[in-house]
């Protein structure tokens, strides 16, 4: 399971991670999963039974932010 996949930093990840073999990435969007919200997590946590668990999800301005 990798939060964030869909963002900047995520997409790299996923298509090393696909590169390298993995089969099965779930990628929680936030209009299904809003990670904020305990009984959201556990229910993405629920739905993807993950070994493994990459947290890159986060808030973010942008590149007009960054300047």
């Amino acid at each position: 399971m990798v939060t964030g996949g869909s963002g900047f930093l995520g997409g790299h990840l996923l298509e090393r991670l696909t590169a390298a073999g993995a089969a099965r990435i779930f990628v929680p969007r936030k209009a299904e999963y809003d990670l904020r919200d305990r009984a959201a997590v556990l229910r993405a946590l629920a739905d993807a039974r993950p070994q493994v668990v990459i947290h890159l999800a986060a808030v973010v301005g942008g590149i007009g932010a960054n300047q």
